[in-house]
């Protein structure tokens, strides 16, 4: 059923192979333009990464909170030879349901998937499975803040490498720029704090008379805040089938959602 049948929805999300949530909003019949915010880029194998991959045998636990995180970690182990299957004895801590696909489908079954979206969350959960003896290794965002680090290091053994880099993408010109400056779309969707910050940047000076924007989770949407933007949706699942479940409910019967109020004025 094209329940979305005429209605334009903006991604700002990150340009992947098999994207999901854009591929479930074009099944409902949605038109989705790709405006991606951020690209990522896996690191190069530094002599410090070298060094903690080669001994990776020696942890008990590792954890990743991005699909991207997984896909540049094996990528990663494939470039010193380790086949990165050999290590579905460890145990996996992961945030959200794609990062565990991504495990599943190169590594092995996690044995924690977070309930929740944030490091804090995964923290919570975390720290009730662990001793004080434990070697935990954390793959992350060069970008990603320190709490699960600091969090975890009265607990245990904790080492963290940095396996991939975001980056702001630019534009001078793009059609989903023309459609917001004209009001001719439905919801522009973002689901990365950094992603609303570089489109904060790059649209400073349009002059937006309204946002209709929608995101997942609280902290995407404490930064919208903070940047004097409200989102009309907050999806508090992470995986994109609530997502794009969320966003068919709330264009079908626009009206208060999770996030709150009307979007504020931007000029």
């Amino acid at each position: 059923m094209n329940t979305l049948s005429g209605k334009t929805i903006i991604s700002t999300r990150p340009e992947v192979e098999n994207d999901r949530i854009k591929s479930l909003l074009q099944a409902k019949g949605a038109r989705v333009l790709d405006f991606p915010m951020i690209s990522t880029e896996c690191v190069l194998l530094s002599d410090e990464i070298k060094t903690v991959l080669s001994d990776i045998q020696s942890y008990n636990w590792i954890v990743f909170t991005s699909k991207n995180g997984v896909i540049c970690f094996c990528e990663l182990l494939q470039q010193l030879g380790i086949d990165p299957q050999r290590l579905a004895d460890k145990k996996f801590a992961v945030i959200g349901k794609a990062t565990g696909e991504a495990m599943q489908s190169s590594i092995g079954t996690p044995a924690l998937i977070s309930r929740g979206r944030t490091a804090e969350d995964l923290l919570q959960e975390f720290q009730q499975q662990i001793t004080s003896t434990d070697k935990v290794l954390l793959a992350l965002a060069a970008l990603a803040d320190d709490k699960l680090e600091q969090g975890l290091t009265p607990l245990c053994d904790v080492t963290r490498i940095d396996v991939y880099q975001t980056y702001d993408v630019d534009y001078d010109t793009h059609p989903a720029l023309d459609c917001i400056s004209k009001n001719e779309y439905d919801l522009i969707l973002f689901t990365s704090p950094s992603g609303y910050r570089n489109f904060h940047r790059i649209t400073e000076k349009l002059e937006i008379n309204e946002l209709k924007a929608a995101c997942i989770g609280t902290t995407t949407e404490a930064e919208m805040r903070r940047l004097g933007a409200s989102p009309l949706l907050v999806s508090p699942q992470s995986d994109a089938d609530s997502f794009a479940n969320e966003i068919e409910r709330y264009i079908a019967s626009p009206g208060p959602s999770t996030g709150g109020e009307a979007t504020e004025s931007k000029k």
